[in-house]
């Protein structure tokens, strides 16, 4: 038990860590942007503008401000664990840095707050410790966009914001139960199943909005101007994770192979290979991802670092570079031949690594099929949600590894039966030459 109860500092202690310096480079930033900037200023932009898909913090409310944003967002996610004594495993972690990935596009430190509510009052309905509730509360912030889009944007009035609250409490309160049955799906090789839950949600929620004429609309603003300041904080923060793993790992990088050799389907990297690998490999796959954007030939953004901080998050829980580039190929390849833009391309390929597990269980070639029907089936749902729900691409996700899954599986049937078939041929053969030269003696 003491022992235990040191890990579990350990592992708190390494977040904490992280935490700090994410709250440094806040500051650091302030003094570097422009004088008449307002961090506070920047951050009340952010907490009352329209999260819609796509909406890029960083022009809505500056970089400060942002980092601000997503500073406080982990600091409360971070504290609420603490507070409930809930045990940082591989998908804690995971669900840090989403979370902390998307408050840079679409997550603020306000429109989350009504799903933990909702969440609270469901682990009382159904007597449940609120720490088994957490994670998908803390994944279903996906749809905090539609408590900013009834709060600020539609048809704003005096009870604007009592519906956003209580819209925002209905869906913490059911996305619990209902995250439990989507998993059967996609039977866990989509990564984001509350992806794929907010995405059905989105879109049921989407329609009744509809039927009552809100009008959604959809947005496209990106910023292309912090470029740099983004590269040096993300390499800062990958080396640290790197370097922090490798410390905890005994200094070596003893094991990693073995971690590289797992499948990632319902992998826990942090219980199965310890805290250390884990680090190690969420700084390699924070590069890999940095990498994936440049080699596109594009800067970084709002968006794309929520789709770093996600494949890095992940990467204690299923990511790892083996099972995850097989999917940026198939994505890759759904560039040629198309007009698809580079930034979709780019998306895509982050996000759509939710995937990794099928490249892991069925081989490298799915892998790269499953990325390919990724960005074709992306560009499609979006329409469904009308751009509420942030997890677009771990809804795109559930249907792609669901609709994968029976063909795999029938091909793989198919071809491990003509290989007993093959063998049994061969046996039997065998048998009768050597009856033959039995009898010849």
């Amino acid at each position: 038990m003491i022992e235990i109860a040191e890990e579990r500092k350990k592992r708190a202690g390494i977040l904490a860590s992280v935490l700090i310096i994410i709250l440094i480079f806040v500051f650091i930033i302030y003094d570097i942007q422009i004088k008449d900037a307002n961090i506070f200023w920047g951050l009340k932009q952010i907490i009352t503008s329209q999260a819609v898909l796509i909406t890029d913090f960083f022009v809505i409310g500056g970089v400060g401000a942002s980092f601000l944003n997503a500073s406080l967002i982990f600091l409360f996610n971070f504290t609420l664990v603490k507070l409930f004594g809930i045990k940082i495993n591989g998908l804690v972690i995971a669900s840090f840095f989403t979370v902390f990935g998307f408050s840079f596009f679409g997550k603020n430190i306000l429109n989350i707050l009504p799903f933990y509510l909702g969440g609270i009052l469901y682990s009382i309905f159904d007597q449940l410790d609120f720490k088994d509730v957490f994670l998908p509360i803390s994944f279903a912030s996906a749809l905090a966009p539609f408590v900013s889009e009834v709060a600020f944007t539609v048809d704003t009035h005096d009870t604007s914001y009592i519906n956003a609250l209580i819209l925002g409490v209905i869906i913490g309160f059911i996305v619990t139960p209902l995250s439990k049955k989507m998993m059967d799906f996609h039977k866990g090789f989509n990564l984001y199943n509350l992806g794929f839950t907010a995405g059905i949600l989105g879109a049921v929620i989407t329609s009744i909005l509809r039927l009552y004429k809100f009008n959604i609309t959809p947005r496209s603003i990106i910023s292309s101007e912090y470029d740099v300041f983004l590269r040096v904080i993300c390499s800062f923060l990958f080396i640290i994770l790197i370097i922090i793993g490798f410390y905890i790992n005994n200094n070596s990088f003893k094991g990693f192979r073995n971690l590289l050799k797992d499948s990632g389907l319902k992998a826990d990297y942090v219980e199965k290979y310890g805290l250390g690998l884990s680090l190690i490999n969420m700084g390699i796959m924070g590069f890999v991802g940095i990498l994936y954007v440049y080699t596109c030939g594009m800067t970084l953004n709002g968006p794309f670092l929520a789709g770093i901080f996600t494949i890095v998050g992940f990467s204690a829980y299923g990511k790892h570079f083996i099972n995850t580039i097989p999917i940026l190929l198939g994505v890759l390849l759904g560039k040629f031949g198309t007009n698809t833009s580079d930034f979709t391309i780019i998306l895509s390929g982050l996000f759509g690594t939710a995937l990794a597990p099928i490249a892991g269980v069925y081989g490298i070639h799915w892998g790269i099929i499953a990325g390919w029907l990724h960005i074709a089936v992306v560009q499609s749902t979006g329409i469904i949600h009308g751009g509420l729900n942030l997890y677009n691409n771990g809804f795109s996700a559930g249907i792609v590894a669901g609709f994968l899954l029976p063909i795999m599986d029938t091909t793989k049937t198919h071809f491990e039966k003509s290989r007993d078939r093959y063998l049994e041929s061969r046996k039997e053969l065998y048998d009768a030459l050597k009856d033959v030269r039995s009898n010849k003696k």
